[in-house]
């Protein structure tokens, strides 16, 4: 048996604003557009409306409906671009998504409600993470996509109870089925269907047809942009800070969904504060590890944003993308405390914060270069920066490189170290893995040094340094 689910959001339009306010979503606000001479309203809040706020009346009527109403202009492409990110958060719950107008999106869960123990955890999910995004939705679950979106749109579980305004159906049926009496879809599915093409549009008929699963359904296939972006827009310009702390939390929010339903991290941040006169302030910040959790990516945002200077700024909306994406995995158990992997993932997190902070070139590791001479061996190089390829060394390397300091040394016949004077106490020594070093006579540098790793009477292990007839202690083991 199939099963779809329609999510309807009936208030995304006024929503997508409202939510980016860091107080309570209840706002009074009709979006508006010019058509001609005139300001008309496209749509309001769920409180406009309710004080009789109603598409295609004048901004005028509404404000005498309404004098606390905000308007706010309808941008139909940051609309849109807004309903791709939500249909990509809810990607998560089942490939197949589907789109129909800017309020409802189709999933088809066959088999997935497994994922989440049962199909009412499942829904329990998907308004779960609406909440958290700042929306408010009607789920309604069914056997084919039509009466899914009937259900949710007739706020009932049962399908013959739903009114007839849930089936999306022409003025002119909804007038003629009033005139009738028929007012729930029970009541209408009665009707013989043969009888009814002679009195009804082919809209109503077709409905009918794919609410008993004998017509195919037309619904727009939904695949997940490519970039992955989420932006906030603010009911109008504000220069508060903490509106854009807020945004930056809410949008880490929605970037978690997102990279959760990519199986993915983040390995890079930009974001851009979208200055409502002038060019956009941004930012970048690499990360050492791919990271979803909302509560990291918030931190890393607002640390980064503390050193971005906002002061007489005027803002319309933020912006964050995630232009590098890593596969995050799931840890593997530990046969022990596992606290390698937890020290680790801190180390990982503190770099990333650190980084965030003070800027991604002042965190730093050393890393081994092609140089064959100890002073120039190693480079340091950004932490979060991908780690350069290099082969490790010969022989053995010292665990610490000092700046060469001369030492007396006396060898055997054969040119090794068998003995030294370092500073007033004179050693024996042994040595080994004598290594010859050539560097190439367009350094401007000795040609080519001698290395010894030598042991003393104490048994401390030193890495001596010849040049010529000189000897140097370079490092220690």
């Amino acid at each position: 048996m199939t099963r779809w689910l329609c999510v309807h959001l009936p208030f995304f339009r006024t929503e997508r604003i409202t939510r980016a306010a860091p107080r309570a979503p209840a706002r009074w606000i009709a979006l508006v557009e010019l058509r001609g001479d005139s300001v008309m309203v496209v749509d309001a809040s769920d409180l406009a409306r309710a004080a009789g706020v109603r598409p295609g009346m004048t901004a005028t009527a509404a404000r005498s409906l309404a004098p606390e109403l905000s308007l706010v202009e309808h941008k139909p492409q940051a609309e849109a671009a807004d309903f791709e990110a939500l249909g990509a958060t809810l990607y998560r719950f089942t490939p197949r998504v589907f789109f129909d107008s800017p309020r409802a999106v189709l999933l088809d869960i066959t088999g997935c409600d497994r994922l989440f123990g049962t199909v009412e955890g499942l829904m329990a999910e998907v308004h779960s993470v609406l909440a958290r995004l700042g929306y408010a939705a009607r789920l309604g679950l069914g056997e084919n996509a039509t009466a899914a979106y009937t259900l949710a749109l007739g706020k009932t579980g049962a399908l013959v109870e739903a009114p007839v305004s849930a089936l999306r159906l022409e003025a002119a049926d909804h007038e003629h089925l009033e005139a009738l009496g028929v007012r729930r879809v029970g009541e209408l599915l009665a009707l013989p269907l043969e009888s009814l093409p002679a009195r009804f549009s082919d809209v109503l008929v077709a409905r009918l047809r794919e609410l008993r699963g004998s017509a195919v359904e037309h619904f727009t296939a939904f695949h997940p942009p490519q970039v992955l972006c989420e932006r906030l827009e603010f009911e109008g310009p504000t220069d508060r800070r903490d509106a854009l702390m807020f945004a930056m939390q809410r949008l880490a929010v929605a970037l978690e969904e997102r990279l959760a339903a990519l199986g993915a991290g983040a390995l890079a941040l930009e974001a851009s504060l979208r200055a409502h006169e002038g060019p956009p302030l941004t930012f970048s910040m690499p990360l050492g590890r791919p990271t979803r959790d909302s509560r990291s990516l918030a931190a890393l945002l607002l640390g980064r944003l503390e050193s971005v200077d906002t002061a007489e700024r005027w803002f319309d909306g933020v912006e964050v993308r995630v232009p590098v994406l890593g596969p995050i995995r799931p840890p593997q158990r530990d046969l022990f405390s596992g606290k390698d992997a937890a020290k680790e993932r801190s180390i990982a997190a503190l770099v990333d914060e650190l980084a965030g902070r003070l800027g991604a070139d002042a965190v730093v590791r050393a890393e081994l270069t092609a140089d064959p001479r100890p002073e120039r061996s190693f480079a340091y190089r950004p932490f979060v920066a991908e780690a350069a390829a290099s082969a490790a060394p010969a022989a053995p390397r010292p665990v610490a490189v000092f700046e060469p300091h001369e030492v007396s040394v006396e060898c055997d016949a054969a040119g090794l170290p068998i003995r030294w004077q370092h500073g007033r106490q004179i050693s024996a020594l042994t040595s080994a893995f004598p290594e010859r070093v050539n560097f190439g006579w367009w350094r401007g540098d000795d040609a080519e040094r001698d290395y010894f790793m030598v042991r003393d009477e104490a048994g401390a292990q030193w890495w001596l340094e010849r040049r010529g007839e000189r000897w140097f202690i370079a490092g220690a083991f």
